[in-house]
């Protein structure tokens, strides 16, 4: 409907009050949130009102969605431009989109389902050859909880193949997380091209399979296509005799595979991607690259007719006349371009680290706007790594690519005396892994319980590792008696108590309500930005020579003192910098430590990641015959070049 000028001015009151308001992009006909415009407090739980902005598939109009009406209104052209000249509208559009990648565009999901403990993470990680360090695997239902997804290619084709958790239909007292385990394979197959049903041979046919079975045929083989992989086929007498048990299922014939060994999977895959092709559920030609590629090279080193080639056209290409070699030729280049890699955004690899219960997936669900993690009050729920995808385009008015955030939320970190060998000791390992492989480390802290021993020793890692941080304190939300001067009070605290990373930012955040989300963008850029930056030598070593003039290097009591004669920056991420002095033992922590504080208050940009010092010795006489031949740092190269003593 549309609005008139009485209903506009409730609106503009509306939004005056709920400026907070989660905001989002939607298609008209189904108002459905898929992109989602995140401010400085985006919540999707704040505010009844979500705003759909226009797409590039639908008209011209604004959208209102009151959920508590339950009703939608449109605002017409004219109507819009009236709204935003309005000043109370600023809020709504200076929000920055931020979207989620569709990972079904260019690059295919396939998904895993099945029961609980047939080998699903297993099959996972043979087919995205990530046996070391991929899905955790177990002899112990319900392992796998989220879905987590993971990169594979197969005959020059790239996809994603998504992992669930187990499948069950009946919850009781021994099926934890049953009903939310089934709402994320749901959503796995709802985004998916194709769906592998996993079964296993050994055991045999359950009802519990039938009832799978019954529900993708019902719901899913209309849209996309269906294959069954019997796993734990290893012997090739009894595996075909196994897998045949499952024509029952009426899915179509069962694969007998081993997820173990590997067996199988190559013929699974290629009926997959036939299955694709045929069913039209990907882009159009998925699956068959490799087809195209043989059939152009026949059709090129042979004399057999080509496609819409008459008998007068074959036999002028056998003389060399007519342009039928040429476009043979042209084909195969075409089909054989289509392997060569496609030059992708670069990924910023977040992780999002912290022990067990701080609201770590709640944190990555307030940031996808979704349930992208199951959240519970119950320590450990997570149990894997779950790597999350968004794509943030460039700001408006600016030509580039996209941002591509990639956020890893890991299992909470216990003590170390705490872990048993087992599945908890891989997702520890899981979670410590992905502190080295990240660009930004996402330290999530309880405001309202504050530092504990295990956070010192998580930022002591971070540190270590030489990995950008940005201290995230959680449950802000939750902290009682609040008053001005609580922040100041809490920055303080904070710092005092982690030491390990006193450089790093300090964001106080509600995951819950979505208070200051937003934010976390901003301080993720100034962290990578800071993790790669690159200071001249000139200014690194004016920089050093007041920090000696201020404070110069203690002496021992035997007279010994440091001499340090100049520094240079050799690598970024982090910023590593070479001191030179005559002997490094003479330099205490201290002084190091002093050093480093005094190149953060003179250089600016090192606000968010570590300054990894590498003291070296050397002998002075060294040092001047440097600078004699090399000239200075700092003043251009200029001095005096010596031959080598054999040149005559």
């Amino acid at each position: 409907m549309i609005v008139s000028n009485q209903s506009l001015a409730v609106l503009l009151t509306f939004l005056c009050h709920n400026s907070h308001a989660f905001v989002s992009f939607s298609p008209k006909p189904s108002l459905v949130p898929s992109t989602a415009f995140v401010g400085e407090q985006a919540s999707p739980s704040s505010s009844s009102l979500h705003v759909l902005m226009q797409d590039e598939d639908i008209d011209d109009d604004f959208a209102f969605e009151d959920e508590d009406e339950g009703e939608t209104y449109y605002l017409d052209e004219a109507t819009l431009t009236a709204l935003k000249q309005e000043e109370n509208a600023k809020a709504v559009t200076n929000l920055q989109p931020i979207r989620r990648r569709r990972l079904t565009k260019k690059e295919p999901l396939i998904a895993i389902i099945g029961r609980p403990n047939v080998g699903k993470s297993a099959l996972v990680n043979r087919i995205a050859g990530t046996q070391s360090g991929g899905a955790i695997v177990a002899d112990e239902s319900g392992i796998t909880r989220d879905r987590t997804y993971r990169e594979a290619e197969f005959l020059g084709e790239k996809f994603h193949i998504v992992d669930t958790g187990g499948l069950v239909f009946d919850d009781d007292e021994n099926t934890i997380f049953a009903k939310e385990i089934r709402q994320q394979a749901m959503v796995a197959v709802e985004e998916s091209a194709a769906v592998i049903m996993v079964v296993d041979g050994q055991v045999g046919m359950t009802g519990l399979d039938l009832q799978i079975a019954e529900f993708l045929r019902k719901e899913v083989t209309k849209e996309m296509p269906v294959l069954i992989a019997v796993n734990k086929c290893e012997s090739e007498q009894t595996g075909l005799l196994n897998a045949a048990e499952f024509w029952q299922l009426g899915l179509g014939e069962p694969h007998a595979v081993s997820a173990l060994h590997g067996v199988g999977t190559a013929e699974l895959l290629e009926d997959v991607f036939d299955s694709v092709s045929k069913k039209g559920s990907a882009i159009q030609g998925f699956g068959t690259k490799v087809k195209e590629l043989k059939a152009a090279e026949e059709a090129y080193v042979t004399d057999a007719p080509l496609e819409g080639e008459d008998d007068v056209d074959l036999l002028l290409r056998s003389y060399g006349v007519g342009d039928s070699e040429e476009k043979a030729l042209a084909r195969y280049e075409k089909a054989l371009a289509a392997f060569d890699d496609v030059e992708k955004p670069e990924e910023i690899n977040i992780a999002i680290i912290g022990r067990p219960n701080v609201g770590k997936s709640s944190l990555l669900n307030s940031i996808f706007g979704d349930t992208r993690a199951i959240v519970s009050d119950e320590a450990g729920t997570t149990r894997d790594s779950i790597d999350a995808v968004m794509e943030r385009p460039p700001p408006p008015g600016e030509e580039g690519l996209p941002t591509i955030y990639k956020f890893v939320d890991t299992a909470g970190i216990r003590r170390k005396s705490k872990v048993d060998y087992g599945p908890e000791f891989f997702m520890v390992n899981r979670a410590l892994r992905a502190i080295r492989r990240a660009d930004v480390a996402l330290l999530v802290l309880d405001a309202t319980t504050g530092v504990s021993e295990q956070d010192r020793v998580l930022a002591q890692k971070i540190a270590d590792d030489g990995r950008a941080c940005v201290i995230i304190c959680n449950k802000w939300d939750a902290v009682v008696d609040k008053d001005s001067s609580t922040y100041d009070k809490s920055v303080k605290y904070f710092r005092e108590e982690l030491p390990q990373v006193r450089w790093a930012p300090i964001l106080f955040i509600s995951a819950a309500t979505g208070q200051r989300v937003g934010k976390i963008y901003g301080v993720i850029d100034d962290a990578i930005a800071a993790h790669r930056k690159r200071v001249s030598t000139a200014i690194l070593n004016e920089v050093l020579r007041d920090a000696i003039l201020w404070q110069p290097p203690p002496a021992r009591r035997n007279g010994a003192q440091a001499k340090i004669y100049y520094c240079n920056q050799v690598a970024t991420r982090p910023p590593t910098i070479v001191v030179f002095v005559n002997d490094p033992k003479l330099l205490n922590d201290n002084y190091r430590r002093y050093l480093d504080r005094k190149f953060r208050e003179s250089v600016a940009g090192f606000e968010a990641t570590p300054i990894r010092w590498i003291f070296r010795g050397r002998r002075a006489r060294d040092v001047m015959k440097n600078r004699q031949m090399n000239g200075t740092p700092g003043d251009g190269g200029t001095g005096t070049s010596y031959p080598f003593p054999h040149a005559g």
